[in-house]
């Protein structure tokens, strides 16, 4: 009797030792590269605050087998966060690990989490804002999770964002590990021609009015940044090069509809794909314009089209994040797509 008691005490320390090295039927879960560079957080974070967010990092080379969850990693640096592996399944390609990070941070900084998974090994770090004056705003900008910092003066927010979109791309160099090809059709169904720029690491800082109101003189939207998603990637207008229509460029947007602009800025001037399909839907909040007032998807809740557009593409009614009304811009399929007549309030300012 004593030999089925030690078979299920071997079997139960094989399982053990499985799960400690994530193994599964044998094989042991490996990829080629981590890129913790390329990492995003779906929240910011704010000294001695509870924080709770999900950590994405991507890989290469996965051997397609199942993973377990992995135990609680300590912060270092700035301490009082873990971050933990969840549960999933390689691609045999490129993919995504995501961590969840929780705890109450003890004080601002800069938090780090070394990793290591599938033979690779690298630190995702996450920038911790200070409370108070000039520290983050824990309102609905902490939706905006492509941000490294969001800081508040009362008056104004300050968004910076490195401008690294945490989805694939035939823009990223063919080295990231976000890189995929793609051949199209893309916007409008057009044929999709890539263009020959490369994504890369911006440092874009936009200063908007926490309580925009309406302008006594609506300003035209500027050549470049007229605003910032959720990704932390610019919103620009409807015209290309020289402020002509943007016709010929529709071709080069990439598999979510962004391409980036010679200097390697990565922007959308049309509907953002990634957060109307992925990340979101087509009726939820997409970002702000530098006036300060919100952008929402092609459609309002229940699937209508939004209707009675003004000349600056925008209305007045609620929404989930402000329920008491506000005015409020829409990506539509159509020009001017986002703005390109103006903005209804006093514009912020926009750095890079």
């Amino acid at each position: 009797m004593k030999l089925p008691i030690i078979l299920f005490t071997c079997l139960s320390l094989i399982a053990i030792s499985c799960k400690k090295n994530n193994v599964t039927n044998g094989t042991a879960a490996s990829i080629t590269s981590l890129a913790c560079n390329s990492g995003s957080f779906s929240a910011s974070a704010t000294a001695n605050v509870a924080y709770s967010a999900t950590a994405t990092v991507p890989y290469a080379g996965g051997n397609g087998v199942v993973y377990l969850a992995g135990s609680s990693i300590n912060s270092t640096g700035v301490t009082g966060l873990t971050a933990s592996l969840q549960a999933g399944t390689l691609t045999s390609s490129t993919g995504n690990l995501s961590y969840t990070i929780a705890g109450t941070p003890s004080t601002s900084g800069v938090a780090s989490f070394p990793i290591s998974f599938g033979g690779q090994s690298c630190s995702i770090t996450l920038t911790v804002n200070s409370g108070g004056g000039g520290g983050t705003t824990r309102t609905v900008y902490d939706s905006i999770y492509g941000a490294y910092s969001i800081t508040s003066d009362g008056t104004y927010v300050t968004i910076k964002s490195y401008d690294q979109p945490n989805y694939k791309s035939v823009y990223w160099p063919t080295s990231n590990a976000l890189y995929e090809n793609f051949f199209g059709p893309t916007f409008h169904d057009s044929t999709f021609i890539k263009a020959p720029n490369s994504i890369t690491t911006q440092n874009i800082t936009l200063k908007i009015p926490i309580n925009p109101s309406m302008a006594s003189t609506h300003a035209t939207t500027p050549m470049g940044v007229i605003g910032i998603g959720l990704d932390g990637v610019p919103f620009f207008n409807q015209y290309a090069a020289g402020g002509v229509a943007i016709g010929g460029e529709i071709h080069g947007f990439d598999q979510w509809w962004g391409h980036p602009q010679m200097s390697g800025m990565y922007h959308h001037h049309v509907e953002p794909l990634y957060l109307t399909t992925v990340y979101a839907n087509k009726s939820a909040l997409m970002g702000f314009l530098l006036d300060g007032f919100p952008v929402y998807g092609p459609q309002e809740i229940g699937g209508a089209t939004p209707t009675g557009l003004d000349q600056y593409h925008g209305h007045t009614h609620a929404t989930n994040e402000y329920p008491n009304g506000i005015y409020h811009y829409h990506f539509t399929a159509d020009a001017p797509y986002l703005n390109g007549n103006g903005f209804y309030g006093t514009a912020g300012t926009v750095t890079q």
